[in-house]
């Protein structure tokens, strides 16, 4: 049986030119405008320009330390051009300490600080250092976490700056010898412990345990010494104190940081009767003492970047006093306590 042939079918109505045209131009019109899009999204990415947007506290404050730590070294180099030789090294020492600062300080916004920074000039150099490491200090009570261990770093650096600049330039060191480094916090506003939380605060990880090996450190610190006295004697000298000033000040920080155990949770402790030093402690214990005090504000930075309020504070503090200790005469480094390895404690020896 054939199958009817299929109807032709009629060829569809073309549209009339009017409504081609139309289409045209709303096609272009919408290529167009995404080209648009397109072209100024490219020149956003290509410039690297942001929406502007207020600057968080951390950000300000790197931002500054960054453009202040610049100038500085700026003012160094150009004092340096003019003092005699041993006033010049010194200065030139400075501002390339200064100048590592700054890279590690650098952040988005800190060329525009820059610009805005006020000069050093019609200041002593040394004190106009000395204000920018308190600055940096005071920030530190203030940032965040991570940028309060950098900024507590360098303005520690700073004060050591200052006072070796001071030194260099005839300026008088005594106004940059008083306290008050540390920046006036206190936990009025921070959780309260309960009988049933005496863990780490949920909102500051790794506070508590800082904390505890900071107190740990000090107490070993001072039983460390009881062992050198009583094998070197009590005459022997460490980074050019005395041992028994150096015991006593360890034993007195412990002391300080033992009564902030309860801030973050955990009860106060007494020291332990007796630390395991390993045989190369008891082989040379004066040079062990050496490197234990280097590591000590390594220790300081880590708890200045993991607590905040009244440990935070005392944490600063700890780390000013033990890296002017410790660099005292040696090569300052542009963030005491950032390159320390606390692991070298000689009690931590299986």
């Amino acid at each position: 049986m054939e199958k009817p042939p299929n109807a032709p079918q009629r060829p569809a109505a073309r549209p009339s030119r009017a409504a081609a045209a139309a289409g045209f131009l709303r096609r272009t019109l919408a290529l167009g405008l995404l080209a648009c899009v397109i072209a100024s999204l490219g020149l956003t990415a290509g410039s690297g320009v942001e929406p502007e947007r207020p600057r968080t506290f951390t950000e300000q404050a790197l931002n500054e330390a960054f453009a202040t730590s610049r100038l500085l070294a700026a003012e160094a180099e150009s004092l340096a051009a003019s003092a005699d030789a041993g006033a010049a090294a010194a200065l030139l020492s400075t501002a390339e300490t200064l100048n590592r600062q700054a890279l590690m300080l650098t952040s988005p916004g800190g060329a525009a600080a820059l610009q805005k920074a006020p000069g050093v000039q019609g200041r002593p150099y040394a004190r106009a250092l000395l204000e920018s490491a308190r600055k940096n200090l005071a920030a530190a009570g203030r940032a965040d976490y991570g940028a309060a261990r950098l900024l507590a770093a360098t303005g520690a650096g700073q004060v050591l700056l200052a006072e070796r600049a001071a030194a260099a330039l005839g300026e008088d060191p005594l106004p940059l010898q008083e306290s008050g480094w540390t920046p006036v916090l206190d936990d009025s506003e921070q959780p309260r412990c309960t009988t049933g939380d005496r863990a780490v605060l949920r909102d500051r990880p790794g506070a508590a345990e800082s904390l505890q090996a900071a107190v740990n450190a000090e107490y070993g610190a001072a039983y460390g010494y009881e062992v050198a006295q009583a094998q070197a004697g009590r005459t022997f000298t460490v980074l050019g104190q005395p041992a028994s000033e150096r015991r006593s000040a360890h034993l007195e920080a412990g002391r300080d940081g033992a009564e902030l155990l309860p801030v973050l949770c955990l009860p106060e402790i007494t020291p332990l009767p007796a630390w395991s030093l390993d045989a190369r402690f008891l082989a040379d214990p004066v040079s062990s003492l050496e490197e234990l005090e280097e590591t000590m504000p390594a220790l300081y930075a880590d708890l200045a970047g993991s607590s905040d309020g009244a440990v935070r504070s005392w944490a600063i503090d700890r780390l000013v006093a033990s890296a002017r200790l410790l660099y005292s005469s040696a090569e300052i480094p542009p963030a005491p306590g950032l390159d320390a390895e606390p692991a070298s404690l000689p009690w931590a020896a299986g």
